[in-house]
């Protein structure tokens, strides 16, 4: 994995290596532009987590908590964000939406389904695209 850091960055590791133990500190995190990385002392000497590990980890952090905090779709069938084709969407991206007002309709067996908020607050994600198959607990729209 040494091989994919450059040498500056082992550099730093190297300096903060030392400025912990002369300071006799266990911990240290600090970012560097969109970089973040952490020391951690440990009895055999230091360990890092490199910048693309603490990346990597915060990206799925952050999907996985846009996922769990998504509307999610009651029942399988094919979504649709407006009421008719070629007619203006139920809500957009960062549209204020109310607890009841209608966000799209999920057909299911030749039945219409509103889907409506169950939050007031601001549309951050759209999910689905229109027309799109949809599965029971699929994410549809993220509000906050």
């Amino acid at each position: 994995m040494t091989e994919k850091i450059n040498k500056k960055i082992l550099d730093d590791i190297e300096q903060l290596s030392k400025a912990m133990e002369k300071n006799g500190l266990s911990e240290l995190t600090y970012s560097e532009g969109k970089a973040v990385y952490t020391l951690k002392k440990r009895e055999n000497g230091v360990f890092s987590e490199f910048p693309e590990i603490v990346e990597k980890n915060n990206k799925e952090i952050k999907t996985k908590n846009l996922l769990e905090n998504a509307l999610k779709s009651p029942l399988v069938g094919t979504a649709y964000l407006s009421p008719e084709p070629g007619a203006k969407k139920f809500v957009e991206l960062g549209q204020n939406v109310k607890i009841g007002q209608v966000l799209l309709i999920i057909e299911a067996m030749k039945t219409m389904n509103e889907i409506t908020a169950d939050k007031n607050g601001i549309v951050k994600k759209i999910f689905v695209s229109n027309e799109a198959p949809v599965e029971f607990g699929e994410p549809l729209i993220l509000i906050e």
